[in-house]
């Protein structure tokens, strides 16, 4: 599973999002990115397990919208694995990640 994940190339963002967990809304920020999750900063408490709301701008004008858990935390930065999303929406990030990666590779 470990290696798994670290085939995954972290994308380096910075979007504001906002987190919601049952009727409370955190605003948070987006850090990276993966096919499979996200680093985020926000103060809201959470804990290792907890199962969030997450909604944040992925590019104009796509609202991208899904359930995650979060997996570590340190300090106000969690790592959440994304439990629930739409086709839609996960094709809207593949397209996102596999964008940016030929964009950053035209210039080896």
């Amino acid at each position: 599973m470990m290696g798994e994940q670290r085939r995954l190339f972290r994308i380096l963002i910075d979007r504001g999002g906002k987190i919601h967990r049952g009727d409370e809304t955190y605003p948070c920020k987006i850090i990276d990115l993966t096919e499979k999750g996200f680093q985020l900063e926000s103060n809201g408490g959470f804990l290792v397990g907890d199962e969030l709301h997450l909604e944040f701008v992925l590019s104009e004008p796509t609202l991208l919208v899904c359930t995650v858990r979060v997996t570590h935390i340190r300090h106000s930065f969690l790592g959440a694995e994304i439990l629930r999303i739409s086709p839609d929406h996960q094709a809207e990030l593949t397209g996102f990640i596999d964008q940016f990666n030929a964009l950053n590779m035209t210039g080896f």
